[in-house]
């Protein structure tokens, strides 16, 4: 037998755990749709998605229990908009540019690449995360490197950061690796003067 909506949410302000019961059976598909439409953006920002399908289920929880009949609304639309605003908060909170400089980051220790990213951007001595630490967002990092690389040395940068060797972008660029090599020198100093 199917209860009508009005007499659920009357049950669950009774403390009635089979009234929340068939209310989330009923309304759990809007979680999955508004998951399903922001997978993009979690994939994108990194966010971890249990945590977002945690806090949708609170939001969902929040939002039968404090349903009014007397509104216009229906309880589905009323949850389709408790639980899409707590995705949007959870993502506005993936976006601030703290939490952006750390997820787009890269360790100097990445060893997915030949050799450690550290000794392709920079030498044992100098340690380019002391000096980046101090810098308020990835962005404004990224400009730097725009501004102190020429086009041909972006060019091999942004390579080398897709993880090619220097072998490979030698064969990409049509150059031989001793003209990549001295460009990765090159590279090298201009990336120390960025503090």
């Amino acid at each position: 037998m199917e209860y009508p909506d009005s007499e659920l949410t009357y049950y669950l302000r009774e403390n009635s755990e089979e009234a929340q019961d068939i209310l989330y059976q009923k309304y759990k598909y809007i979680i999955e749709v508004l998951l399903n439409k922001y997978k993009r953006v979690f994939y994108a920002l990194n966010i971890d998605y249990d945590e977002v399908r945690q806090e949708a289920n609170l939001a969902f929880t929040n939002a039968i229990y404090s349903f009014q009949d007397d509104k216009d609304a229906a309880l589905s639309t009323f949850i389709s908009l408790c639980v899409e605003r707590k995705i949007k908060n959870v993502i506005k909170k993936y976006e601030t540019n703290k939490t952006k400089a750390f997820s787009d980051s890269l360790s100097l220790d990445n060893t997915s690449y030949d050799v450690p990213l550290e000794n392709i951007i920079g030498d044992n001595k100098y340690e380019p995360l002391r000096n980046l630490e101090t810098k308020d967002t990835l962005e404004y990092i990224n400009n730097k490197v725009k501004e102190i690389l020429s086009i041909n040395e972006l060019e091999v940068y942004n390579l080398m950061i897709d993880g090619f060797s220097y072998i490979e972008i030698a064969n990409k660029l049509n150059r031989t690796p001793k003209q990549i090599d001295n460009t990765i020198q090159r590279i090298r100093t201009k990336l120390k003067s960025i503090s």
